[in-house]
């Protein structure tokens, strides 16, 4: 069976200039680009997190949805579970 994903990745900028990132699961998608532009805008004002006294996500850079569909091959234990089972 074969299963999606999606979540926000978001890059930022640090205090010192160099980028940062970080990944949101879970998202609603149905946001609009400006609704998850002002969140994230918001987020960056909260100035929760720092590194050594360097705020770590100053400058809101880019934001996009990456989705990850896994398909299984195979799964040892979850077939011997099912032989087990059927006994």
């Amino acid at each position: 069976m074969m299963t999606s994903m999606k979540k926000l990745v978001v890059n930022f900028r640090n205090a010192m200039g160099k980028s940062q990132t970080i990944s949101f699961k879970d998202v609603d998608i149905t946001k609009t680009p400006s609704q998850i532009k002002t969140l994230l805008t918001d987020f960056v004002g909260l100035n929760l997190f720092q590194k050594d006294g360097v705020r770590s996500y100053e400058t809101l850079v880019s934001a996009k949805f990456v989705e990850t569909i896994e398909t299984p091959v195979f799964d040892v234990e979850a077939e011997a579970l099912a032989a087990y089972k059927r006994r």
